[in-house]
């Protein structure tokens, strides 16, 4: 004996274990080898069905678990089922006509329909059957309510008495109550009780609405059978639970069809059953019926049948005698439709008769028996009552008593007393009326427009669309329009998935699980972010297609803020028309919010003092703000009262004699209401009197309309709060529009009092339509404060669209949230004068206009010493003279983009560095470490001291006459300043715009710059920068750009002297040509700026003269009219060996004679160029020489700086 056998004589439970391995607990029948196995793990389940939810009762469990033969014995002469049935292939066509002529006799109509249903229960006897796969799979297809079910039930009633079925029962699955996957557990409990109960016929109904995964179960048990669990399960208090315990009885690993009959009853087509159960399932389908439609004739006589129904029941319960003529008949069969079916019918009559006659019967004092005669009247159905010797004429529908009228009216209180949405709750109550008059269009045989209940509710959160979706599911209920009336939410997370394909289940599942009642998703644009959300889209799909699939069991609310969710209609072209209700929920007032608040109190068991409803109504009115998303509504009052209820436990924790349930003012956190202090916020501000003085009568202004406000007089001050500041940068425009946004605030005029500070660059996009929606973002944000727009004249100062779209969205929104908001633009004056006129819809906007002017060169120093003080350092008494000096020249110096305020701060943060530096290499005592000393402050005068006209002039080789002009210049020029110091008259009339005429390389620029230093340095003008352009600096390629690009070159060169070579170029380009536009912008700016800017025009002596008649303005501009003749021969040899000395050359005497052999040559050709030329000619030597030396690498000094003769040549 081996070792196993040995263990196995001495422990017996081991050869119980065994085979239980190789068995299970119950033994399995044989089958073939070719069997294919369905397992898969997705469609297993360990999951037990939790207590308490909704299932199904069956009678009985299987006493026979046998599996029978696969095939019948092909030469056996009768067919065999489950031992009882046994049924001779003789008699076998007459048993199947007895059953159908049965099921005929109790349906109407249906000819087809029975014929073929009785064929499908009839063909595995034909056929044969494997005893393992369903007897026969067999679609029935027809309406709602079309008489499916019963017509099966007559059937199963008839196939039992002709010993077919064992029993007449029937065991129903409604797979629409496995919408979802976590119900597998039960799923798999109601089909093994089905599949095992005593019944020969499961049905199985509305499989369109059960999930995925268990519809894989069905196929595989109508194609193979049967279904292999993951674990072993035992059925415990009717439900599948997995075996804990190794040896516990009856437990079970698969589930068999046990060869019943599975009958599917749907009302979708045959397209629709393969979609979803696929080919493999439809290969062994046995039988697809569809029922016939009814005929005019078989309603008639259906209807005649319920009405006799009726009739035996009020006999038998009423003990009333009724008796009906054809015109009842007739008004019942026309009460059907497909979308009612026949139940319609019934209920109908058991609605308009039945129930009356038991009212009258109850209410009345009516003898035992009574008679009653129906009839038709005019869409009414009449009763002539027939009481003893008594006759009366009955309108019935007058009796019919009002079973939802007490529900719906509690529903109505229940919206009424919801507070504020008036317009809501007006829609919500017109629903009902629609639905009447519907209902008595169609009594009447008009035609009916089916309602589409489906809503978007718009608002913000907080607004109570969750409340009113509640009270709408329960009112569609009470009405008769949803079956439950529940409200299933949702959001984004709910209906998308992880992955491709996951998401339309879920959509899917979430829809089955809201039939009957209202689907509400909330944030539904959040469903589609944009068109690249793969995810989103699908679950739109899927949610369109539920929609309409279930458009009798569903009501779906989508709830989300306006602007979204009109974006978001657009990402599916089905949602709109499925829309057709939009519903607006508009913010509380704060008056709405104080009640939400006392409803709120109360309900957590306090109360609220009086002496709160005034602060609570001010911090409401501060936090909803028009146009905003973010107050809170209903959520910000709940956040309150919660905080109160907070604060109040913290009170009474040191006061336990205070009430417990009521809130005080101490526990909320209301506002300090400090009046606001104009001064102390101006007192601060260096310098702007003006400005301060008109933000003074301001002020005063809301101080008078809040007196007359106080003492009960209305008048209408009301005033646009938008404003334009203009005014170089630097001037305090933002620090004045901070204390506008915070005294507007305290006068309660701006609820916020923030400031959002934004340019073109903060609204402007760039791509197409993306402006308008940037543009709102920003100005949204600035909601209950102060939207301050920098340079806003460059939203239009480039001709681009897309900032024309910003200023019209701007127009747009400053006029749907006047109140709500102070928009200030700011920029230089100019600028902001065209810019108005071009936009001639902001001029009216804006009355409020403000002129920044600069500091002055006092008001420039107090402000950086108070940036000094507010910094914490010191400087020396010394250091501040040193300072002032500074400034004093960067004031003069200083253009309009230099920045007053800023060049100052520049100018600090330069100081700080410098004392830091020092303070780093150097040992200094503590009480030092934050002194500023004159050595921290570097002068900012680039001014040479002793400026010498001569040595500047001697520089320059030739050119007499212009010098003596120079000299005559700078001597008058001197003169005047001294007159000044004086106090004498002078000319301040002195033009001192130039023009040089001459050819090419004369030396005009290089007089230019030593002009420009004459004039700096005597102080004509601020720098001594020379700007050099041309016609390609001022001149553009498009209309309207060609003054933009002037105005930047002058601005570049303001407070010093622009130099604009071959100036005549601008007027020889035609008549359409843009240099006249670049003329006559020049001009006009050198009149705007005519003491902060020098202008030198150069070019030829003719084209300059034709030049200047050109313009009429611009001969008598340029009084200065210098010409500059070519060098002669001498001259032109001066500037060469003077250009060879400075450069470390010397000329060999050969080369001195050959270039000025050169220069007399070429000196007498037209194009002369002067003194270009011989640089030219000088670069072209020093070339040869490096050409010459470069084979020898040995050279000497005197080989390097020598010019040879054969260095020189002509260019």
């Amino acid at each position: 004996m081996n070792v196993r056998n040995l263990i196995k004589f001495l422990f017996p439970e081991y050869q119980i274990i065994e085979t239980i391995r190789e068995h299970g607990f119950i033994i399995r029948g044989k089958y073939s080898d070719d069997y294919s196995m369905y397992k898969s793990e997705k469609n297993s389940y360990s999951s037990v069905h939790k207590a308490g939810e909704k299932t199904i009762n069956y009678s009985g469990m299987p006493k026979d678990e046998k599996i029978y033969s696969r095939y019948a014995p092909a030469d056996d002469s009768s067919y065999k089922y489950r031992r009882e049935s046994v049924i001779n292939r003789d008699r076998m066509d007459e048993i199947f006509n007895r059953v159908k002529y049965a099921i005929a006799r109790e349906i109407i109509g249906q000819r087809n329909f029975i014929e073929n249903l009785v064929l499908a229960f009839k063909r595995p006897f034909v056929t044969g059957h494997n005893g393992l796969n369903p007897k026969n799979t067999i679609f029935v297809i027809g309406g709602r309510n079309s008489g499916r079910h019963t017509i099966i039930e007559t059937a199963v009633k008839a196939l039992y008495s002709e010993k077919i079925l064992k029993n007449s029962n029937i065991s129903r699955v409604d797979l629409s109550l496995y919408p979802t996957q976590s119900k597998g557990g039960l799923f798999l409990s109601d089909l093994y009780k089905g599949l095992y109960s005593d019944s020969d016929i499961v049905v199985f109904d509305s499989f369109e609405k059960c999930h995925d995964s268990f519809i894989e179960i069905l196929k595989g048990f109508v194609v193979n059978g049967r279904y292999r669990l993951n674990a072993r399960y035992a059925l415990q208090n009717g439900y599948l639970v997995e075996a804990t315990n190794i040896l516990m009885k009856n437990s079970i690993d698969e589930i068999s069809s046990n060869g019943k009959y599975f009958v599917f009853i749907t009302d979708k087509n045959e397209s629709k059953i393969a979609d979803v159960f696929g080919e493999r399932f439809m290969a062994n389908v046995g039988d697809i019926l569809n029922m016939d439609p009814y005929t005019s004739d078989e309603i008639r006589e259906i209807a005649d049948k319920f009405l006799r129904e009726v009739k035996n029941m009020c006999s038998s319960n009423l003990s009333v005698a009724i008796r009906y003529d054809n015109s009842l008949v007739e008004h019942c069969a026309g009460k059907y439709s497909l979308k009612e079916g026949l139940e319609g019918v019934r209920d109908y009559i058991h609605e308009i008769i039945y129930k009356p006659l038991s009212e009258y019967k109850l209410k009345d004092n009516v003898p035992q028996y009574a008679k009653a005669y129906l009839f038709e009247s005019n869409g009414k159905v009449m009763a002539e009552m027939q009481c003893g010797k008594d006759e009366e004429l009955v309108d019935l529908s007058s009796l019919i008593p009002e079973r939802h009228a007490d529900r719906v009216e509690e529903i109505k209180k229940e919206l009424e007393s919801v507070i504020g949405l008036k317009k809501v709750k007006e829609y919500v109550l017109n629903l009902e009326g629609n639905l009447k008059i519907q209902k008595i269009r169609q009594s009447r045989g008009y035609k009916t427009s089916p309602i589409s209940m489906n809503m978007i509710f718009i608002g913000n959160p907080g607004t109570g669309k969750t409340t009113i979706a509640r009270i709408i599911a329960k009112y569609l209920k009470a009405i008769g329009v949803l079956s439950t009336g529940q409200l299933r939410e949702v959001t984004r997370f709910d209906l998308v998935g992880q992955y491709v394909g996951h998401t339309a289940k879920l959509t899917n599942e979430v829809i089955q699980s809201a039939l009957g009642g209202v689907l509400f998703i909330d944030e539904a644009y959040s469903l589609c972010r944009d068109k690249h959300d793969s995810f989103g889209l699908e679950a739109i799909d899927a949610l369109v297609k539920g929609i309409e699939d279930n458009r009798d069991n569903l009501v779906v609310i989508l709830a989300g803020y306006r602007d979204e969710m009109e974006e978001f209609l657009k990402s599916n072209p089905g949602l709109k028309s499925r829309f057709p209700n939009v519903i607006e929920f508009e913010d509380y007032t704060p008056e709405e919010m104080y009640e939400i608040a006392l409803v709120i109190a109360k309900s957590k068991g306090y109360r609220i003092s009086e002496e709160c409803r005034e602060p609570l109504i001010r911090l409401f009115e501060r936090s909803q703000i028009k146009g905003r998303n973010d107050s809170g509504n209903g959520r910000l009052v709940r956040n309150v009262i919660e905080s109160a209820i907070l604060s109040q436990s913290k009170r009474l924790m040191k006061d336990f004699d205070s009430q417990m349930d009521l809130l005080i003012y101490e526990d909320f956190n209301f506002e300090s209401l400090e009046k606001f202090d104009l001064e102390k916020s101006l007192e601060d501000i260096i310098g702007l009197e003006q400005v301060k003085d008109f933000v003074r009568t301001q002020y005063k202004l809301l101080i008078a309309q809040e007196k007359r406000r106080k003492a009960g007089i209305n008048v209408d001050t009301t005033q646009s709060l938008n404003m334009i500041f203009t005014g170089n940068p630097g001037t305090g425009k933002t620090t004045i529009a901070r204390v506008m946004a915070s005294m507007f605030k305290d006068m309660g005029l701006l609820k916020r009092g923030h400031l959002v500070e934004t340019d073109r660059g903060g609204l402007v996009a760039e791509y197409a339509g993306q402006t308008a929606k940037k543009t709102e973002e920003v100005f949204k944000s600035a909601l209950g404060g102060v939207l301050f727009i920098d340079e806003a004249y460059a939203l239009s100062g480039d001709g681009n669209s897309f900032g024309k779209e910003a200023i019209d969205t701007l127009v747009k929104l400053i006029e749907d949230y006047r109140g709500e908001i102070a928009v200030i633009l700011a920029g230089y004056k100019k600028e902001m004068r065209d810019f108005l006129k071009a936009n001639s819809g902001l001029e009216s906007r804006f009355p409020i206009r403000i002129d920044f002017p600069d500091y002055s060169i006092e008001e420039l120093y107090q402000i950086a010493l108070k940036m000094i003080d507010s910094r914490g350092f010191k400087i020396r008494e010394d250091a501040r003279k040193v300072l002032y000096e500074n400034i004093e020249v960067l004031h003069k110096t200083a253009t309009a983009h230099s920045g007053n305020a800023r060049m100052v701060r520049n100018l600090i943060e330069n100081i700080l560095r410098n004392q830091s530096a020092r303070i780093a290499s150097s040992d200094v005592d503590v009480e030092e470490l934050n002194m500023i000393l004159p050595c921290d402050i570097s002068t900012g005068d680039g001014r040479t001291v002793d400026f010498n006209l001569d040595k500047a002039l001697d520089s320059i080789i030739g050119l007499e006459e212009v010098k003596t002009f120079i000299r005559g210049l700078y001597a008058r020029l001197r003169l005047q300043n001294e007159r000044k110091k004086l106090g004498l008259p002078v000319d301040d009339s002195l033009t001192l715009h130039m023009i040089f005429k001459g050819n090419p390389g004369t030396g005009k620029t290089m007089v230019a710059r030593i002009v420009a230093d004459v004039l700096y340095n005597i102080g004509v003008i601020r720098t001594n920068k020379l700007i050099e352009t041309d016609r390609a600096g001022l001149v553009a390629g498009y209309v309207g750009q060609t003054a933009i690009k002037t105005t930047e070159k002058v601005m570049e060169a303001m407070n010093g002297v622009l130099f604009i070579d071959e100036a005549y170029s601008l007027s020889q380009g035609g008549q359409n040509d843009y240099g006249k536009e670049a003329i006559d912008t020049l001009v006009k700016l050198m009149d705007d700026y005519r003491d902060r800017l020098v202008v030198i025009l150069a070019g030829y002596s003719r084209d300059m003269e034709d030049f200047l008649r050109t313009n009429p303005g611009l001969k008598s501009r340029f009084p200065n009219i210098i010409e500059f003749r070519d060098y002669n021969i001498d001259e032109l040899m001066e500037i060469a060996e003077k250009l060879y000395s400075e450069k470390g050359y010397i000329l060999k005497d050969d080369a001195r004679d050959k270039l000025r052999k050169i220069l007399m040559e070429v000196s007498r050709e037209e194009n002369f160029g002067n003194g270009r030329y011989v640089r030219n000619l000088f670069e072209r030597s020093i070339n040869n020489q490096a050409l010459r030396l470069s084979s020898d690498m040995d050279l000497t000094r005197e080989e390097l700086i020598t010019i040879e003769g054969e260095d020189i040549e002509r260019v």
